[in-house]
């Protein structure tokens, strides 16, 4: 098991100020990891500001960031789909700096459309910095979504853990998770203590990188492949796993805290998108059961409009069912569908069918 990210989220401030804070606590986290022998286990280091104001300027907040190296990445934290400059997060996500739009009304689609295919007409994989977030502002130490909504500085803590649960049946799974977010809960209260901020919690969104594979989990545990029947079931099973494993470890948890199916972060998943046994329709279904459903796709430049916005509206509808948050990121690519691309470090990826 690794600690996915340790997220610090840093206050309002002046702009000189918010430098001066981010690089302090950026070093301080540094040396912490460092001294708690760490490094091996942590992931990566990352740095989330509070919603960008009406006022103020996505791009000019970024470059506050840009060029400082005292974390592994960085994010401006939210922004409305109303914000008069929201065209300037064409260049935050160019700018190797993350983002996310909140996603109000499905009447702001057109303009983040045009956003979306504007962010990837230079470089695809820098898609994958900026995503749209349906539902309620949460405070989840996952990007490009993380944002400080509180205003107080503090830290929460993201997982990867599927090798964990890999061949495991479902019964067996509640206690092996117990016992992770137990013995991450005592690492995340060290580190809030050394640094002086506010312990948040942990995500405990079970989540993919590459051969760390929520799809394979999800498909010994059901019996089948993804996306057959019993599919749905079985990751509506494993989130009641997390929720309980939660409750038995009696630990802080923030954010989406449930199954998450980033297609070009989870090879099995690949795997399925290539073989066109998952198709994207497949993904927005599955998202009335796992939070991030329609993540990391990859989708042909040619999509019609009328086909992502559809996803949207879908996507707007089941926010309101689950009564939950949901993250999207959507990534176009001058691809037809079944063609592969190279997406950064991604690695290989096929772009999806409808």
């Amino acid at each position: 098991m690794k600690i996915r990210s340790v997220t610090l989220f840093i206050a309002e401030g002046e702009e000189s100020n918010i430098r001066e804070r981010v690089t302090s606590l950026g070093l301080m986290l540094s040396a912490t990891v460092e001294s708690m022998l760490l490094s091996d286990s942590v992931w990566s280091t990352r740095v989330a500001l509070p919603p960008v104001s009406s006022k103020d300027s996505p791009a000019k907040k970024s470059s506050q960031l840009a060029d400082l190296d005292v974390v592994n990445y960085f994010s401006i934290g939210q922004v409305e789909d109303t914000h008069p400059a929201l065209e300037e997060l064409v260049d935050v996500a160019r700018n190797n700096v993350f983002a996310s739009i909140n996603m109000r009304n499905i009447s702001s689609f057109d303009r983040i459309e045009r956003i979306l295919r504007r962010v990837c007409e230079e470089e695809p994989s820098n898609g994958s910095r900026l995503s749209i977030s349906i539902g309620n502002s949460i405070l989840t130490p996952y990007f490009p979504t993380a944002c400080n909504i509180y205003g107080e500085e503090g830290l929460a803590i993201s997982l990867l853990y599927p090798s964990l649960l890999r061949n495991k049946l479902l019964n067996q799974f509640q206690d092996i998770l117990a016992e992770v977010y137990a013995s991450t809960e005592k690492v995340g209260f060290k580190l809030s203590e050394n640094l002086g901020v506010k312990y948040y919690g942990i995500d405990a969104s079970l989540s993919p990188w590459m051969e760390e594979s929520v799809a394979e989990i999800i498909e010994f545990a059901s019996g089948v492949r993804m996306p057959l029947p019993s599919t749905f079931s079985t990751i509506k099973e494993v989130n009641t796993m997390i929720g309980s494993a939660i409750q038995a470890a009696g630990v802080n948890a923030t954010g989406y805290n449930e199954v998450m199916l980033p297609v070009a972060e989870d090879n099995v998943l690949k795997e399925r998108v290539a073989s066109d046994e998952v198709r994207l329709r497949d993904l927005v279904h599955l998202t009335a059961a796992c939070v991030a459903g329609v993540d990391m796709v990859v989708i042909s430049d040619d999509t019609p409009r009328s086909i992502l916005k559809g996803v949207f509206k879908d996507l707007f509808e089941i926010s309101v069912l689950k009564n939950k948050t949901l993250g999207v990121r959507i990534i176009f690519a001058p691809a037809e569908p079944g063609e592969t691309i190279k997406l950064g470090f991604f690695g290989e990826t096929p772009v999806i069918h409808f």
